[in-house]
C-alpha cells in the first residue's frame, strides 16, 4: 500500500484508527498514533495463504499481512482465526497471529515518529499450551531495544507502557520476539493480539504536514520529500495572530491547546522566487494541499476535545514558457495565447509585444499545450496546440515558435457581354507581380470563376480562351489583394461579339463563315466568218480595226430602229 510521508507526523493522527480517541485519567485524550492493523484483520489469505495444518490456521506470507513484516526465514506469518482447530479465540475481532511460525522470526512494524514526542502502547499475550515468553522491543529499526517482558499461559492478557522518542529518531520499530515455548517448540507457541499505541493530547489541535509536489499533481505521493522548517502562522477568523510554529525534519506542524472555533491557517512561502503552492482541494482531504496561491487556508475546531489533522500544504517549483510569434522572419505582436493544462482547463494567458514574443509565468511542473486565441490582425489563426512539459526545479524557460500565415483573398471573374449576359466557358489566366503563371479558371454558367488563397500583393489576369463566338481580350487586367483581406475581389469582364452579316442585330453572335464555292465560268468561242462577196480591201494595217467599224454601225442601226418604233 501507499504511504504518505504525513504517516510519522505526531500532530497528524492521520490514519487514525476507528475508535482511537479515548480520555485518561488525566483528563487529557489519547489518540490512536499511526499503528496499522493493529488486531490483524487486514489479511489477504486467498492470494497469501495456505493452510498450516489445522482449520482456520495459516501461513500467510508477510506481504500479505498489512503493515506487518517478519525475519522468518520463510517470511510467513502464522495467521489464527475463530474457530480454529484448538478453539482459541481471539482477543479483538476475529483474528490473531502466533509469534512461532513455521520458522522462529520477530513480527514488526515500522512507524514514523516525531522526536521528543511521548507514546503510549499496548498489547495482549497469550500461551498456547502452557506458559509461552515473548518480549517488545521499541527502537530505532537497526537498533531496537528491550522494553517489556510478557510470560502468560492460556489465558490472554494485556501490557501497556509508555515510549518518548529520542532525538532524531524520526522512524521507529516495534518488534515482537519469540523468546521460549512451554514445550521447547521454536514453532509453537506465543499469541499475539491488539498492538496500539496512543499519544496524549491537552486541548483542541490542529495541524498536519508540509511536503514538495515534485510531480505538481496536488496529491502526496510516495518519495516525496517532506519539507521542513516552513513557518506557519495561525490566526482566528478576525486576522489575530494565536500562534507561530515550524516544521519539524518530517514536514510536520501543530497547534495545541486551541479553543474550538474558525482559523486561517498561513504558510509563508519560503523563497517566492522558486516555489509556489500546488494545486488546491485535489484528493481526499488526507492526501491533498489546502491552501490557496498565496499559502491561505481556512479550518474549523468544533469543540476543546476536537483534533483537526487535515490541513496540508504542497510546495512546488514553478516554470516559465515564452513563446515566440513569427511570420516567417518578421516577429508578430498581439498574438493572444491561453495555456492550457492536461485536463484541458485554462491556467494562464498571455499576448506577445513588439518583439513578438509572451512570457508566462507560473506553470507548475506537469503537462501542457499552448492555443492561439486570437492571430495578429491580417494573419490567420492558429489552430495547432504545441504541446510541452515544466518539470520540478526547471531554471530555465521553455521556448516556443508559433508561426502564423497571412490572411489569403479570393478572386471572382465576372464574364458578360455587352447586355450584362452571364457567359461561361471562358479561360483566364492569372499571373504574380513576377510573372509567374498562378493558375488557369473557367467561367461556370453564372458567369464566375472563383480563385482562392491568394497571399496580399499584385496580381494581373489575361484572357485565354473566349467564349464561342465573342472576341478575345488581348489586354491584362491588374488587379491587388489587400492585406487583411476580408471582401474579395471582383472583376467583371466584357466581351463583345464577332461582328454579325444582320446589322439590326449587331450582338446576335455571328456564325462561322462555310467554305467559299469556286465557280469556273464556260467560255464557247465564237467564229467569224469573211465576207468573200465585199471588196477585198488593201491590207494596209490591222483587220482588228475594221470588225470594231462594223459593230458600231450595226449598233447605231438597231439604235435608229427602236426610235422609230416608238
Amino acid at each position: 500500500m501507499k504511504q504518505r510521508w504525513i504517516v510519522g507526523l505526531f500532530f497528524l493522527l492521520l490514519l487514525m484508527l476507528a475508535g482511537g480517541l479515548k480520555a485518561d485519567a488525566t483528563g487529557n485524550w489519547e489518540f490512536s498514533w499511526m499503528i496499522k492493523n493493529a488486531d490483524f484483520e487486514n489479511v489477504n489469505i486467498a492470494e497469501y495463504g495456505r493452510n498450516a495444518g489445522q482449520p482456520n490456521v495459516w501461513y500467510v506470507n508477510q506481504d500479505g499481512v498489512e503493515a506487518w513484516a517478519t525475519s522468518n526465514p520463510s517470511g510467513n506469518i502464522e495467521v489464527w482465526q475463530n474457530g480454529n482447530g484448538e478453539h482459541v479465540p481471539a482477543f479483538s475481532g476475529t483474528n490473531f497471529i502466533e509469534l512461532n511460525s513455521d520458522g522462529p522470526g520477530p513480527v514488526y512494524q515500522d512507524i514514523k515518529t516525531v522526536p521528543g514526542s511521548t507514546l503510549k502502547w499496548s498489547f495482549a499475550h497469550r500461551g498456547r499450551n502452557g506458559s509461552d515468553v515473548a518480549e517488545l522491543l521499541i527502537g530505532a529499526p537497526d537498533n531496537p531495544l528491550p522494553i517489556v517482558t510478557a510470560e502468560d499461559g492460556t489465558v490472554w492478557n494485556t501490557y501497556s507502557g509508555t515510549y518518548v522518542v529520542p532525538a532524531g529518531q524520526t522512524m521507529t520499530r516495534l518488534t515482537f520476539n519469540p523468546v521460549s515455548t512451554s514445550h521447547g517448540n521454536l514453532t509453537i507457541g506465543n499469541f499475539l493480539d491488539d498492538v496500539n499505541l496512543y499519544i496524549d493530547v491537552a486541548g483542541a489541535q490542529l495541524g498536519d504536514y508540509v511536503w514538495y509536489d515534485t510531480n505538481g499533481d496536488g496529491i502526496q505521493n510516495d518519495g516525496e520529500p517532506p519539507a521542513a522548517n516552513v513557518q506557519v502562522e495561525l490566526y482566528t477568523k478576525n486576522n489575530v495572530l494565536v500562534k507561530t510554529e515550524t516544521t519539524n525534519d518530517i514536514g510536520a506542524y501543530l497547534f495545541t491547546g486551541l479553543l474550538a472555533g474558525e482559523y486561517h491557517v498561513k504558510f509563508i512561502n519560503p523563497d517566492p522566487s522558486r516555489y509556489t503552492f500546488t494545486k488546491q482541494k485535489v484528493g481526499d482531504e488526507n492526501t491533498d494541499s489546502d491552501p490557496d496561491k498565496n499559502g491561505n487556508a481556512t479550518a474549523n475546531l468544533a469543540s476543546i476535545r476536537d483534533f483537526n489533522a487535515t490541513i496540508d500544504a504542497g510546495l512546488t517549483t514553478i516554470g516559465s514558457v515564452i513563446i515566440h510569434k513569427v511570420d516567417q522572419d518578421k516577429k508578430l505582436a498581439d498574438a493572444k495565447f491561453a495555456v492550457q493544462d492536461s485536463a484541458g482547463t485554462t491556467v494562464a494567458s498571455g499576448t506577445t509585444n513588439e518583439d513578438g514574443t509572451v512570457q508566462i509565468d507560473g506553470l507548475t511542473p506537469g503537462n501542457y499545450s499552448i492555443q492561439e486565441t486570437a492571430a495578429p490582425t491580417g494573419y490567420e489563426l492558429s489552430q495547432a496546440r504545441t504541446p510541452f512539459t515544466i518539470t520540478y526545479g526547471q531554471t530555465a524557460p521553455v521556448e516556443l515558435t508559433v508561426t502564423n500565415q497571412l490572411k489569403t483573398g479570393t478572386l471572382i471573374i465576372h464574364k458578360t457581354n455587352t447586355k450584362n449576359q452571364d457567359l461561361e466557358n471562358a479561360t483566364f489566366e492569372v499571373f504574380d507581380e513576377k510573372n509567374q503563371s498562378i493558375a488557369k479558371i473557367v467561367t461556370n454558367k453564372s458567369g464566375t470563376a472563383t480563385l482562392n488563397g491568394l497571399l496580399p500583393g499584385s496580381y494581373y489576369v489575361k484572357e485565354r480562351e473566349a467564349p464561342d463566338g465573342y472576341q478575345l481580350k488581348s489586354d491584362s487586367i491588374p488587379f491587388t489583394i489587400p492585406f487583411n483581406p476580408t471582401t474579395p475581389v471582383t472583376l467583371t469582364v466584357q466581351n463583345t461579339v464577332v461582328p454579325a452579316n444582320n446589322p439590326v442585330t449587331p450582338d446576335k453572335p455571328q456564325p462561322k463563315p462555310a467554305t467559299p464555292v469556286i465557280v469556273t465560268p464556260t467560255i464557247t468561242p465564237v467564229t467569224v466568218t469573211p465576207n468573200t462577196t465585199a471588196d477585198k480591201l488593201p491590207e494596209t494595217g490591222d483587220r482588228s480595226a475594221d470588225v470594231a467599224q462594223l459593230l458600231g454601225l450595226a449598233l447605231l442601226a438597231t439604235s435608229l430602229l427602236l426610235t422609230r418604233r416608238k
